[in-house]
């Protein structure tokens, strides 16, 4: 993929992270907990997906990015660790609400906690790209 090409897809997840994390925030002012929790954890797979898209690295699957996050990223040391953490406990949290019909519902106080630690990881990934010259 070219330079200009690459540029593009990656403005185009972040837009798609700065998007969800704006539907986070629109579902926990409407009590929608559980939708919050799955946007906030698209914002991080899009924004870890831009990341990744400048290391040359795609994943299509949401193990497979996390993975790759970790190891070229986190491992690599370009990224600090608590920003993995943060990726695994909102997948998790994810997954459970989305998957679990006898999950415990979230409370708002861990919704706003996820969907804030989703903003810090976007806005750290972001950092990260113009660091990088990728925006």
């Amino acid at each position: 993929m070219d330079d200009a090409t690459k540029r593009l897809y990656i403005a185009a997840h972040l837009a798609r992270a700065t998007d969800d994390l704006a539907t986070a925030r629109d579902n926990v002012a409407h009590g929608h907990w559980r939708g919050a929790v799955n946007r906030a954890y698209y914002a991080i797979f899009h924004a870890a997906s831009a990341a990744l898209l400048q290391l040359d690295i795609e994943r299509g699957r949401h193990a497979g990015v996390q993975a790759a996050f970790g190891a070229f990223l986190v491992r690599a040391g370009l990224i600090e660790p608590e920003f993995g953490q943060i990726y695994s406990r909102v997948r998790q949290a994810r997954e459970m609400q989305d998957y679990d019909v006898t999950a415990v519902t979230l409370t708002l106080e861990e919704t706003e906690r996820l969907v804030s630690d989703a903003e810090r990881f976007v806005a750290r990934l972001d950092s990260y790209l113009r660091q990088v010259g990728m925006m």
